[in-house]
């Protein structure tokens, strides 16, 4: 029987962490419309003033992780060494690591009039994501005898990461008596990236021998600043990562790309609909680009345990072999990349005049499967726009996420924090997902409404303020009574 036991796991999972140990989830941020932010997760939201300015360089920063498959305790449980069964018993067919950190250096908006609001941010964003097999990880664990008469078919590891730039220019308007909708158009430039191409892998195992026979087409996609060799057949023999110049890195403007969101808020009686459909778009890649492909057939023939071969030993040999019969090709051809899309859809219901609960589903796309997550909150909020929410949350496969979300305002100022698992701060070793953002915003217009607006019971119109009717109005309702 063959098998590789936990020196080559080992090095996959902590591989694996290195590389991304972290996805973007908002859901706290989505119903908190109090906080100019929550129009990047719903671009129908408006402000509660004439203008608001996001804090240069500290406007907003975000900061999100997860695991759909374990957390730390399912690979060790507390114990020094990783706990492989516990790990294979906590995985789903197909599993991800994401990684998202979001850097807003600039944003503004202003409503234009009554109904119409403009807004504008610039956004660094590193997205990466890890997608793993778990029939790949039995493979290493228990090696190849249970795929006899059977064999595998799977898809190989990967990883998609790529950091780009993104100029979102927003518009919101007031549709009828009860409904906003608004969106984004977004100009994005990508500044470097990797991608790996989900291939399937056909595995079948000699019944006599315990051969493995297997066919993969790997495929990857790069821009970055390689050097490359080759062998005298022209196969890679070797890359490695060139010079990069921090000035020449940050302004490039070569890997262009569109995106677009969609958002809206509806009023129907008490209840408070709304929903949004994020980063519908894509970049093209065509500077410094490489494309890596291998039309692979992988033999391995080695020693059985009953050949006394160890298993550090063993994987060695495995891998040797891998390497010397997979051959790659490169091309520097461009190839164009896809966004993860999200969808939110969510509503609100005011229970006393400063407090509302609701409930949210979010959807996203990963590759291959869409990862599904639900939320319900309460907010309460104050005359002035201070907010407070607090949350739960089933998602990724876990059901301990506690969200705690708080904007402090005046007039002029505000300082928010919110987290979608404030349990991953105090447990982090049990957690599955980890989120924080935080930011700082001038608003101009507060002081003028404060005097002649007043807070509705259970506003969701995305801000506070709305105008107060007239006096003279009310006695003329008086009056007709």
């Amino acid at each position: 029987m063959y098998f590789v036991r936990y020196k080559l796991l080992l090095t996959i999972v902590l591989a694996s962490s290195v590389i991304l140990g972290f996805s973007q989830q908002d859901n706290t941020l989505f119903f908190l419309h109090d906080i100019p932010q929550s129009n990047f997760v719903n671009p129908a939201v408006q402000i509660r003033c004439k203008q608001y300015f996001g804090l240069p360089l500290l406007s907003t920063i975000h900061f999100n992780a997860n695991s759909t498959g374990f957390s730390y305790n399912s690979l060790s449980a507390g114990k020094s060494e990783f706990d492989i069964d516990l790990l294979a018993s906590k995985m789903h067919s197909r599993d991800f690591l994401s990684l998202e950190f979001h850097y807003t250096p600039l944003s503004f908006g202003f409503m234009w009039d009554k109904n119409q609001y403009f807004n504008f941010a610039w956004t660094e964003k590193v997205d990466a994501k890890l997608f793993y097999s778990k029939a790949l990880l039995n493979l290493l664990k228990d090696g190849n005898s249970q795929y006899v008469g059977d064999g595998l078919s799977t898809r190989n590891p990967g990883v998609n990461a790529f950091y780009y730039r993104e100029f979102s220019f927003g518009y919101s308007t007031k549709y009828g008596r009860y409904s906003i909708i608004g969106g984004h158009a977004k100009v994005l430039f990508g500044l470097a990236g990797v991608f790996t191409k989900r291939r399937p892998i056909n595995m079948s195992v000699n019944q006599m021998t315990y051969d493995i026979d297997a066919a993969w087409n790997p495929k990857v996609n790069t821009s970055l600043p390689l050097n490359i060799s080759y062998d005298a057949l022209g196969n890679v023999s070797g890359a490695s990562l060139g010079s990069i110049s921090p000035v020449g890195f940050l302004l490039n403007f070569k890997n262009q790309g569109l995106a677009t969101d969609f958002g809206f808020i509806y009023k129907k009686d008490k209840i408070t609909w709304s929903g949004s459909i994020l980063d519908v778009g894509l970049i093209w890649w065509h500077d410094q680009t490489n494309k890596f492909e291998n039309n692979g057939h992988f033999v391995f023939q080695g020693a059985t345990i009953t050949d006394g071969m160890d298993p550090a030993e063993y994987a060695n040999s495995i891998r040797d072999s891998i390497q010397n019969q997979f051959h790659f090709r490169a091309t520097q051809k461009g190839f164009i990349t896809f966004l993860n899309p999200r969808i939110y859809f969510g509503g609100t219901y005011p229970i006393h005049k400063q407090i509302k609960v609701g409930a949210l589903a979010r959807t996203e796309y990963y590759p291959g499967r869409p990862i599904v997550g639900f939320t319900l909150s309460a907010t309460a909020f104050t005359q002035k726009g201070s907010t407070l929410s607090i949350n739960y949350s089933v998602m990724n496969g876990s059901f301990a996420n506690l969200g705690v979300g708080a904007g402090f305002s005046n007039d002029r100022f505000q300082f928010f924090i919110l987290s979608d698992n404030v349990v991953a701060f105090i447990s982090p070793e049990t957690a599955r997902n980890a989120n924080l953002r935080f930011g700082f915003n001038f608003f101009i217009g507060c002081t003028e409404k404060k005097k002649t607006y007043k807070l509705p019971k259970g506003s969701d119109c995305g801000c506070n303020w709305v105008p107060s009717p007239p006096k003279n109005t009310e006695k003329l309702k008086g009056l007709k009574k």
